[in-house]
Formats: C-alpha cells, structure tokens, sequence
C-alpha cells in the first residue's frame, strides 16, 4: 500500500470522521490530515542532563517537517539519568526502562495513527528505547540525538564524569585534598547539556546510530550546543517526510549487515559493554541473527582506532573535531558492510570513501591501531557458558592471567563496603552476584564497586566479576553479564568465599576452579534467596531475557530451562 492510498483509507475513507473530528479539536484542518502525520518523539525533561535541551532540537525538527510537507505531532516519552541513582536500590530501574520506552513509542504511534516518527534521545537506554518502540510501530523512523556535552579541562587534561565517580567512591574521599577536588568536579565537570563526553553508553550508541543507518551522517558527535546540531535537527525534519513517502522503515534498513557494522564501531572504538545488550535486542526485535559468537569473531580481528576515555585521554569532543562518526566509518572501511544503506539515501560504503581522521591523536587508522584487536571480548568458561562481556582496552598486560580468591558478595553495595574497608586484598577476585536481569531485578550496574577500587589504586589488582552489568564509564579489570545468572542457577550462585577463580583474557575463559562432583552437589543444594518486587520491577523478574539474549521483557521465556539455555 502506497503513502497516499493508506492515507486516503484512514482519513478520508468510511470510518474517518471521529478521528478527523479529534484532530480538528486539536486545531488540525483538512490540509494538515492529507500530509504524511511525524510524531515527534521528545525525551526532553528537566531532570536529564543529556535531555534538557532538546525542547530546542524539537523545534528545528517541527519547522523541517512543516517545510518538507509533513505534519508534526510531539510527544514526549520519560529519560532519565542513571548518573543520579548510582549506589541507590533505585538503579534497578535503568535498563528496565528501556522496555518502558519501548512501550510507550508502540502505543502512541499505533493509537494516534502515526506515518512516521522522529526520534530524539541521548543518552544510555533511552535512545534503544525509542528505537525499539519505533521497529515495533514499523513505521519509518530517524533518529536524531542530543550530541555530547562540552568537556571540562583541569591543569591542561581532560576531566569526565568517571573521575568524580572515582574521588566519591575511593577510600580517602573524605580527605581535605579530595574535597576540594570533588566539589570544583561538581561544579565544572558537566559544563552543560548533552552526553558525558566519553566512549560511556550515551555516546556509544548515540554513535551506532549513524553506522546502523538510523540517523543522518555526521549529525551524532556534533555537541549538544553547536548550531550545527539544530541544522542536522532541521534537517532530520526534512528527510522523515521523504522517508514516509518512501515507505522506508527501520526494518528495511536495520538488516544483520548494518547491525554487524554496528558491533564493528562498538570494537573499533572499544564502546560501552551495554552496547552489546541494545544490539543484541535490535536484532530480535528487526528478526534477523545476531549473537555474541559473532561479537566473539569480529573482535579477534578488529583493531581499536580510538583513544577516547576510558580507552585514552581523548573527549567525545576531540572525537568530533577529528571527523566525527563519518571518519570512524573511513578509517574503518576495509571491515564494514559497504552496501548497507541509511536513512539519508546513502550507503555506509560512499560515507566511507569521502571521510578520514584529521588527528591521529584521537582516531588512529586502522593499520596503525591502539590495540590489535579485542575492544571488547566474550569471555566463557565453566562460571559463563553462555558467555560474559569484557572491555579489554582497560586491561594492563600484568592481570590478563589472573587466578585469585573469591570474595562474593550478592550487591554492589556489600561489595563497595568490603572494598573502602580494606577488606579486599590484591589479587582477590569480587564476584558480585544477583546483579542479573531477573536477581537485582534490572541488572544494575556495578559502579561503585570499581569506582572505588580505581580510586584507590587497586583497578589492575582486583578482578570483579558480576552477573550485572558496567557503566560505560568503567575502568579496571571487570568481567560482566555473566550468563546464565545467579537467580536463575547459574554457575555464579554457588561461588563460595575462598573458591579459586582462573581468568585468562587473551584465552577469553573465566572459571571456577572447583571438582564437577562438587559444583554438582553445590547447585543441588542452591535454593533462590527471596526477593520480592511490584510494579515493573516484579513483572522484569518474571520475564527478562538472560543478558546474552539482550536482557528485555519477552513473554517467549516460560520455564526454567528456557531461561538458562
């Protein structure tokens, strides 16, 4: 069915006129309802930092749509910023968003008998949230983030987020020397609106945006404050009228090809652990096959080409100074999927040939790389057959074999505490559990626990282990979404205190060293600890996907064995 016959059929066809008659109470005329309707979906608010400006962006986006021939429609979705419950139980909350957006994207399209939608988010699990509710919707999208927040320089360097998670978390916050460096971070380190400026998980995907075809070239890394930022958004404006008329939608686009070059930027660039779950659930969501076996292959043979932080020294800013996504695309262009097409009428092969890095301080080529390969591994093994994920750039050579002790704790909270107590010794290996999808419920991210020991010199000493999740931000050595978790009888619910713990990174194992008949006996004897949730926490306990599977709410899983394998 054409644009013009569908639109004909909803609005001029038998059965239209109590929709016309709503819409025109809305101040809406015949004109406006024989256009393409762009719901403009707005995750500003004035509680997210990555968020707070894009009432702006919204703006440009209506007067782009309005030139192009469109109808506008805006609404707004909830984003939040998971920087604000770091070491509150209310952490859970921030990937169980990312099904609520979802949710929320589905059913206003569907009601509101929407053409098309544009997508504003910034930051973490809000712009898969958006995205996911928009495949499901299946009606053409294009996605326009917030951009990175300018960068805060202290004695001539590069200071983020992280730095202050580090000072807050670490043993001697309450130092003269550290107060007074922990408030000037409070007041200067996020000079204002947008993304942190680091590879954290807001950049990471506002990035695969671009190398996944769902937002215009060049219009990701541009910052939250640049003019050229609103001249993208009135462009993103103009190009989702033509993508209406064109019946081109996220499924049409989003093919396993342009979602392996997705996994090839999050290596290249040594992005965000989390990236693996969001694009993990786009595969599910687009049906086509994506797995960690091939996150496993690519990264035995892709290089990482940025020196970004945590990876380097370098700003999502500096980033964008060297070119931006399209010279990340250039660089790499020997390893992507040329073919792939965008949602600017592109193919990643042209952005390819026209783009290079301007500062190899920032984005080396990927003949001279920053690592060979290995941005980001599987690791498997006896304690994760099903596979947990490792940012390996954060990595010293010294740990990469690594046999220790078990500490185990079942919270980050208990963990932090051994931790700043002193309780944990080189060479110990925190096994954090009950962390997962269905145990915390929300597989939260261990922060404060690898904050604290970074802040206290000890993040090449230690190995954290955890069925949760990272931030983005994450320094040190952590091995994370280890699946099957604890809540559902992995491995990791029977790690006892004083257990020996082998990794090998280069290997990409991580076990427990500990006789079968042993491991057998323990695991019958296991017993879930009680742990009651309501609302969309309880619901998420019941329902989530093991993080290989991409940790979303599906009503597919309905056993146990499912659940595990």
């Amino acid at each position: 069915m054409t644009y013009r016959s569908k639109k004909l059929n909803l609005y001029s066809g038998r059965g239209s006129s109590s929709r016309r008659a709503i819409y025109k109470g809305c101040g809406y005329d015949d004109t406006d309802l024989s256009k393409p309707l762009i719901g403009i979906v707005n995750t500003a608010n004035d509680a997210g930092l990555g968020h707070v400006h894009l009432d702006r962006l919204a703006e440009r986006v209506r007067s782009g749509i309005l030139q192009a021939g469109g109808t506008p429609f805006e609404f707004g979705t909830i984003a939040t910023c998971g920087a604000v419950p770091i070491g509150m139980p209310h952490f859970r909350f921030e990937l169980v968003i990312r099904d609520v957006i979802a949710s929320s994207v589905e059913i206003m399209t569907g009601v509101q008998l929407l053409d098309g939608l544009v997508l504003l988010a910034s930051c973490d699990s809000i712009i898969p949230g958006v995205l996911i509710g928009a495949i499901r919707a299946d009606v053409p999208a294009i996605v326009l983030t917030g951009g990175p927040q300018e960068v805060c320089r202290i004695d001539g360097r590069n200071a983020v987020m992280s730095e202050l998670d580090q000072l807050v978390f670490g043993a001697d916050f309450a130092s003269d020397e550290a107060k007074e460096k922990i408030r000037y971070l409070e007041d200067h380190v996020c000079p204002g609106p947008g993304a942190c400026s680091l590879m954290g998980t807001a950049n990471t995907m506002q990035i695969l945006m671009e190398v996944i075809g769902m937002a215009l070239p060049g219009s990701s890394a541009v910052p939250a404050v640049y003019a050229e930022k609103e001249r993208y958004a009135t462009q993103t404006g103009r190009r989702i009228v033509d993508l209406v008329k064109q019946d081109i939608k996220p499924k049409d686009i989003m093919t396993r090809e342009a979602l392996l070059n997705g996994v090839i930027l999050t290596l290249a660039l040594a992005g965000s652990t989390n990236a693996v779950l969001h694009l993990l659930s786009f595969a599910r969501e687009v049906g086509v096959e994506l797995s960690l076996d091939d996150f496993d292959r690519l990264s035995r043979i892709i290089p990482v080409i940025s020196k970004v932080i945590p990876t380097g020294k370098a700003s999502v800013i500096d980033l964008y100074n060297a070119g931006g996504v399209p010279a990340v695309i250039g660089e790499m262009r020997d390893y992507l999927h040329k073919e792939c097409v965008t949602v600017s009428g592109h193919t990643i092969g042209e952005i390819s040939e026209i783009h290079r890095s301007s500062d190899r301080n920032v984005l080396t080529s990927a003949d001279e790389p920053v690592f060979k390969n290995g941005g980001l591994v599987v690791i498997r093994g006896n304690l994760s057959p099903n596979g947990a994920i490792c940012r390996t750039t954060t990595i010293s050579e010294k740990i990469r074999k690594f046999t220790g002790p078990a500490r185990v704790f079942d919270s980050d909270e208990a963990a932090h505490e051994a931790v700043v107590s002193g309780k944990i010794k080189k060479g110990d290996v925190v096994v954090i559990r009950y962390e997962g999808p269905r145990g915390a419920p929300g597989m939260r991210e261990m922060m404060m626990t690898t904050d604290a020991l970074v802040g206290i010199g000890m993040g090449q000493d230690v190995f954290v282990l955890t069925d949760g999740r990272f931030s983005g931000f994450t320094e040190g050595a952590a091995i994370g979404h280890i699946s099957p978790e604890a809540a559902v009888g992995g491995i990791i619910a029977i790690v006892e205190d004083g257990d020996t713990i082998r990794i090998d990174i280069d290997e990409r194992t991580a076990d427990l060293v500990l006789a079968d008949e042993i491991i057998e006996k323990r695991m019958k004897e296991w017993r879930l600890p009680l742990k009651k949730s309501r609302g969309i926490l309880g619901i998420y306990a019941k329902t989530a996907l093991q993080a290989h599977l991409g940790a979303m709410i599906d009503d597919v899983v309905t056993s146990e064995e499912q659940v595990i394998k």
